[in-house]
């Protein structure tokens, strides 16, 4: 498993499942959460461009542990693949990027969340 044996060494914020509601993410303001599995190659190699870039993003940078694949995370923001980012703005769901198979989030997918949400929700 590399180094990646913690995601303490991103810096970034680590939530777990009591950290949401239901489809709600407990946290006010706009938060990028890239939904992560520990156990996952591609996850592991995209968290250090997610940390390059997080001030870049509309929000605070956080990872979503979803290394147990018994998490309900999985289930309840339909991951399919890790990494997949979720954008919340005051706790909902405003827009996501799902990681692409054996390539996970392009450097094209991470730069369209830079831009400012588009009005109406996710996309």
């Amino acid at each position: 498993m590399g180094r990646a044996v913690t995601w303490q060494y991103t810096g970034l914020e680590i939530l777990h499942e009591g950290d949401f509601s239901g489809e709600r993410l407990r946290r006010e303001g706009t938060y990028v959460v890239c939904f992560g599995a520990l156990w996952c190659p591609i996850t592991r190699r995209f968290l250090p461009k997610l940390v390059r870039a997080r001030e870049r993003m509309p929000g605070t940078c956080a990872v979503a542990d979803v290394t147990d694949r018994e998490s309900p995370l999985w289930d309840t923001f339909r991951i399919r693949i890790t990494p997949s980012i979720l954008v919340f703005r005051h706790g909902v769901v405003d827009r996501r990027v799902d990681g692409r198979r054996f390539f996970g989030i392009t450097a094209g997918a991470l730069a369209r969340l830079e831009d400012p949400p588009v009005p109406g929700g996710a996309r």
